[in-house]
């Protein structure tokens, strides 16, 4: 096989025509590796990647259906995933699709979430035969991008008048912004098969959240595993996590009105948003062979911060009578933290990658800033930050804004400041 030379991108001139190759891997762990609280398989979890090559250039995507990844695992994946691709660690994006549902790609210890070292051993084998496997299946291909909308989230931040604060739940009154369009990059071959789809949507999977047992790839799962079911299984579906709010139907007990079935409504959603994702390819007009691929990366060093408590209903309240601690909010300072970004661009779409959560606020701040139209925020792998918060978020103590781990006043500006420049780097590297 001819060794491919490592290059961040290409330039204008004619190549010999888009390549595509993709392929999933089952990462399920078998019940005897479950830590507690799992006990159960809802549905299985995989190691997805999209393998892209223009002939001058490639790059690699890796989606794993787990909640987060260890930043120094993180790291050893995208380092190994370039030298399986035989490409810069620029050109590599690595992400998860956030479900609550999984154990954490981290060595064994105690957490919400608990981690687990077979599992970190099961995804990178995963990851590695996946990579493979899609370079083994690339074919002559070519892409669309469209754009869909479904309203099925909200922002997070929910005002309670009583109080005078917002609280993490469902801002259902939509005081606060929320991005309910459906990024769509569908890769199909000469003859207008579908191959792959990667998707873009803002939206925090906890709908199996209230399943603590179970293990599920919940509504990133449903909606690839309906795509890949209904299209056919050698097709790929790759959920990426824009600027996340929070679905809009959710499994809530309740004295009157009773709870109801997260698996029906995670099937739902896996329903409705697949079939949008399908309707949004099929009016794509305008399929391209001759794309420009490349990828950039920078780091952003915040000084570092912890507040107290975390802005959650079972954290604190201003209730009368609760046995919760008021939500009286302290903030210390802390070491200094890290976020890791990434612009990767795969023709008209680019990609502005973190290792942490990203609010709705600041990505529709990045939006309309980018000269980009089609700018996709795509998190995350739960860096040092966890969370990159809006300059307005702080003062309000937004639950993101307490579980941020990078002072006021950094932030916004420098994730905008960073993002903005990975695009122009981008760009001046096409125009060579």
């Amino acid at each position: 096989m001819a060794v491919l030379t490592a290059v961040p991108f290409m330039s204008l001139a004619k190549t010999p025509g888009l390549r595509v190759g993709s392929a999933k891997v089952d990462i399920t762990p078998p019940i005897n590796e479950l830590a507690p609280p799992f006990t159960s398989i809802n549905d299985p979890v995989f190691a997805r990647a999209v393998m892209i090559d223009n002939g001058a250039a490639r790059s690699v995507l890796v989606i794993l259906d787990v909640p987060t990844i260890a930043a120094p695992i993180a790291a050893d994946l995208v380092r190994d995933i370039a030298k399986a691709a035989r490409i810069n660690e620029s050109n590599v994006l690595l992400g998860t699709s956030h479900t609550h549902n999984v154990m954490r790609v981290d060595y064994d210890g105690p957490s919400i979430i608990p981690g687990s070292t077979k599992l970190v051993e099961r995804v990178k084998a995963a990851t590695d035969k996946a990579v493979k496997e899609a370079e083994a299946s690339l074919q002559p291909a070519r892409v669309g991008v469209g754009r869909g909308d479904m309203n099925l989230i909200a922002n997070r931040n929910e005002w309670f008048p009583a109080q005078s604060r917002f609280i993490d739940g469902i801002d259902r009154d939509r005081t606060q912004p929320i991005n309910s369009k459906v990024g769509v990059i569908a890769f199909q071959d000469l003859q207008g098969k579908p191959l792959a789809f990667i998707i873009n949507y803002a939206v925090e999977p906890v709908l199996m959240d209230n399943v603590k047992t179970e293990i599920s790839g919940d509504l990133p799962g449903a909606v690839s595993r309906y795509i890949e079911g209904r299209l056919g299984e050698k097709v790929v579906a790759m959920f990426t996590i824009g600027a996340a709010g929070t679905p809009l139907y959710r499994s809530h007990p309740d004295p009157y009105y009773g709870q109801s079935d997260p698996r029906a409504i995670m099937s739902a959603y896996g329903t409705l948003l697949g079939e949008e994702v399908i309707e949004t390819a099929r009016a794509i007009r305008d399929f391209k062979s001759d794309i420009m691929i490349g990828g950039e990366r920078d780091v952003l060093t915040c000084p570092g911060k912890r507040t107290t408590p975390l802005n959650l209903r079972k954290m604190c309240a201003h209730e009368p009578g609760s046995s919760l601690p008021a939500c009286s909010f302290t903030t210390a300072d802390a070491a200094p933290v890290s976020l890791s970004m990434g612009a990767l661009k795969v023709g008209d779409v680019t990609m502005v990658q973190t290792d942490a959560n990203v609010t709705p606020a600041l990505g529709a701040k990045l939006a309309q800033l980018s000269p980009v139209s089609n700018t996709w925020v795509v998190a995350l792998t739960f860096g040092p930050m966890r969370f990159v918060v809006d300059e307005a978020a702080y003062p309000l103590n937004t639950y993101e804004a307490t579980a941020s781990w990078a002072k006021a006043g950094c932030a916004e500006a420098g994730y905008l400041d960073k993002s903005l420049g990975l695009i122009d780097r981008l760009a001046s590297s096409a125009r060579k």
